[in-house]
């Protein structure tokens, strides 16, 4: 039973690294874990999307005695380098192993970039990473999104047993005679009404968090303030114009919304052209991950990127430097037509404090929730 606070959200899009900056197409190859293995892995990508950019993580996925865990990497002098004006554009820090492009950064359509940064390791000291080059591809516009109801749209978290869903579909228009490759991504929103959930505790309305408390299991508390639940799609979704150069492509499949509630929710998808070598890179990744918590939590083999160790060049890094415009298109779900049973959106039964006096509690704008109704929310 998982009793997080609000949603788990695994939303991992992942960063491009080099090899030693050609621009021969990369091969994929693995890396098997043993029990002694620790693997940098870089999530993230520069976007056109200059109000909310994707932010770019450095983690140690570290595999001992059966076990995988998580730890975020030491990193520092984070940059992109544009090859055409040699101009050093740093990133900023925003949390542990977490940075973001500056402000209003804008792409530049003519320029290459790379990904670098240095990460002090205990047991190696300082080591220099870069990326292959990357430069941005213009991307074809969504055309319409519609949707339909799925009574078995995909497997439950636990995978035993398949659960309802509105698949969402697109049509686009595939540009001819060139080779293109696409990766889509979503966001939806979801009107809450638990904005908290306190493990073996209950709510403080004052200090407005959980407190100790003996005999409880968990509560949940309602939302003081409209909440908006903003969830991130897990799975990887890649495809090639190999059978449909310079047509109309109509219903491919771009998202797969749980049936949470019988009122609606709000749909972002989000369209992207991709280099081939990160198209090839998504696409051995999509077979390995798809039911994975995302690139952190690493399988028992993982695919290189194209990021690469200057320092020490046979360690060998997870993960995708990617240069991307987006194309964006909101869509309302209505659910008119969605029956049967409904997936709890806190992955739990809710189950409220029966105090007469149970708090409320504060929806705050984070990763995960906003008190502000989204664009386009009905």
């Amino acid at each position: 039973m998982n009793k997080n606070f609000l949603i788990p959200i695994g939303y991992f899009f992942i960063f491009s690294v080099m090899l030693f900056g050609l621009y021969a197409c990369i091969d994929p190859y693995t890396v098997s874990f043993n029990q002694e293995n620790k693997i940098l892995v870089v999530e993230g990508m520069l976007t056109n999307d200059t109000e909310n950019p994707d932010t770019i993580k450095f983690k140690h996925s570290i595999y001992k005695n059966g076990n995988i865990r998580t730890e975020h990497a030491t990193t520092f002098d984070v940059y992109f380098f544009l090859l055409n004006s040699k101009q050093k554009i740093a990133l900023t820090e925003t949390g542990a192993g977490i940075f973001v492009p500056p402000i209003n950064f804008v792409i530049d359509p003519s320029e290459k970039y790379t990904l670098n940064f240095t990460i002090y390791d205990a047991e190696k000291g300082s080591q220099t990473y870069q990326s292959t080059p990357q430069q941005v591809s213009i991307t074809t516009p969504i055309l319409s999104v519609h949707d339909s109801f799925n009574p078995q749209s995909q497997l439950s978290e636990d995978g035993k047993k398949f659960v309802s869903a509105n698949d969402v579909f697109i049509d686009f228009q595939d540009p001819p005679s060139q080779k293109n490759y696409y990766l889509w991504r979503y966001i939806h929103f979801e009107k809450l009404e638990v904005c908290a959930t306190c493990n073996y505790g209950v709510y403080n309305f004052y200090t407005e968090s959980c407190v100790p408390a003996t005999g409880v299991v968990y509560y949940d508390y309602n939302c003081r303030n409209t909440c908006y639940a903003i969830i991130k799609g897990k799975k990887i979704n890649v495809s090639s114009d190999l059978a449909s150069d310079g047509r109309l492509v109509t219903g491919r499949r771009v998202a797969q919304i749980p049936y949470y509630y019988a009122n609606g929710c709000l749909v972002e998808i989000q369209q992207m052209s991709i280099s081939p070598d990160a198209y090839s890179f998504y696409k051995n990744l999509e077979s390995q991950t798809q039911t994975s918590g995302g690139l952190a939590d690493t399988p028992p083999t993982a695919i290189v990127g194209n990021i690469s160790n200057i320092t020490n060049p046979d360690e060998k890094v997870i993960g995708f430097f990617n240069v991307v415009n987006i194309e964006k298109k909101r869509h309302w779900v209505d659910r008119a037509t969605a029956t049967g049973e409904r997936t709890d959106i806190l992955g739990h039964v809710i189950v409220r404090d029966p105090s007469p006096m149970a708090p409320l509690a504060t929806c705050k704008k984070s990763a995960t929730r906003t008190p502000f109704k989204p664009e386009g929310w009905q």
